[in-house]
């Protein structure tokens, strides 16, 4: 892969950090390399709060970003707007890192190869 640009490497990093709810209320999304699942942590005031995906239960980012905002709901939180569930679905695959992080640096770098369908 060649060079990603200072904007590129910026919006990976952003993609690193939690999801802010609010000011003491983050999502961090999570993979587990050996067990090749996804799942997303509630943290509420420095504490764990809830845990999205069981064992072996969420094997693609989108699965868990069909489930999330009905976890939210049921915590007492609301559901994500459209830039935390794209910045939600972006941290999971950085989580992941592999073919598809390259896939996505290359999307951020040369937006104009991509189409969504």
């Amino acid at each position: 892969m060649t060079e990603l640009s200072e904007k590129t490497k910026q919006q990976l990093w952003h993609l690193r950090q939690p999801v802010k709810l609010d000011e003491s209320t983050e999502l961090r999304p999570l993979y587990y390399p050996a067990l090749r699942y996804f799942s997303v942590q509630l943290w509420k005031g420095g504490a764990l709060a809830g845990l999205l995906g069981e064992v072996g239960q969420y094997t693609h980012p989108d699965d868990v970003l069909d489930d999330v905002d009905g976890f939210l709901v049921e915590r007492g939180e609301r559901p994500l707007g459209d830039d935390q569930l794209a910045h939600l679905g972006g941290g999971l695959i950085v989580a992941k890192g592999g073919p598809d992080l390259t896939m996505l640096a290359h999307a951020l770098e040369h937006p104009e190869t991509f189409r969504i369908l």
